[in-house]
């Protein structure tokens, strides 16, 4: 009766072994797929590269708030909104700022609404997410965001970006006519 239990003993810490030797496959496996290289565009090059772009003066677009957290909106402040969408069933709302930094230089802000909260994104020349700002509907304050909480909602958002962007100068490129 002892050897029987001895026995059952003996396959638990086999099954530890390969419980452990497959844990490492498992999560190199998971780690692969998630670390996808994502798309290589510079959605602020994009966006800049269009002289045509109708901005409109948005004097009260950002908030004071996102203003000091962004260390942005030092001189005039222009918008272009995307028409609304619906992502998952909520509305989403997006717009894009220029405005000026700090050094005077020109950067861009991208603007993500829902009906639950709102981001304020700046971009770096290379079209990277520099900082972010954050709020819920109906919050008193402004937070400044960091990138891991931050970043894969600006990933979509880049997207989004990205592909208006690219129907812009299609659009631009199909309306020029050759000279004869």
């Amino acid at each position: 009766m002892s050897t029987i239990r001895f026995r059952k003993l003996l396959w638990l810490p086999t099954l530890a072994v390969v419980t452990v030797a497959w844990q490492p496959v498992n999560l190199r496996a998971q780690a692969g797929k998630s670390a996808a290289p994502a798309a290589s565009y510079n959605v602020t090059k994009e966006i800049l590269d269009h002289k045509e772009l109708n901005w409109k003066p948005a004097a009260n677009g950002i908030p004071q708030d996102v203003c000091s957290i962004l260390q942005v909106c030092n001189g005039e402040v222009k918008v272009i909104a995307l028409p609304r969408a619906t992502e998952g069933g909520l509305p989403v709302g997006r717009g894009v700022f220029l405005t000026q930094d700090d050094k005077k230089a020109e950067v861009l802000v991208l603007e993500r609404q829902t009906p639950s909260d709102t981001y304020f994104f700046l971009l770096t020349p290379q079209g990277t997410l520099a900082k972010a700002a954050y709020a819920q509907v109906g919050a008193r304050s402004w937070t400044p965001v960091g990138m891991a909480l931050s970043g894969p909602v600006f990933d979509k958002d880049k997207v989004v970006w990205h592909n208006w962007a690219s129907k812009l100068g299609s659009a631009a490129a199909a309306d020029k006519k050759p000279e004869s």
